[in-house]
């Protein structure tokens, strides 16, 4: 049979790559994220400690928690965009594999529908 369909295809390529991407920008600005917060937990911790306060935790742990927090969500809402377009992507194939499955099932019930010739038979 012969491949139908070539810019759906190609669609469908574009798509599980803005998927793919999606998902791995996501992972890089989680960690990011995650960094982001913990360096600025220790400059205030450092910022405190020039003022005299003992800060102790409290820089690390709060912006810690908040960095995790912040990342959790962006890897959800990321997740969830790569998840879309990676799955649309594949819904285009499935439907072309759904045509081409129809089209050879329709060509080898036709050719099995043909009456036999007479021919032999005399």
């Amino acid at each position: 049979m012969e491949k139908r369909y070539k810019v759906l295809r190609t669609v469908s390529f574009i798509y599980k790559l803005i998927g793919i991407t999606a998902g791995i920008i996501t992972v890089i600005i989680a960690l990011a994220i995650c960094a982001t917060s913990l360096l600025s937990g220790a400059a205030i911790d450092s910022m405190l400690y020039g003022f005299g306060n003992d800060p102790g935790f409290g820089g690390y742990l709060g912006t810690g928690v908040i960095g995790i927090i912040f990342s959790f969500i962006s890897i959800l809402y990321g997740g969830l965009f790569a998840l879309t377009f990676y799955a649309f992507g594949e819904g285009i194939n499935l439907l072309i594999a759904l045509e081409e499955n129809t089209r050879a099932t329709a060509h080898f019930s036709r050719r099995n529908l043909i009456p036999p010739t007479d021919e032999g038979l005399e």
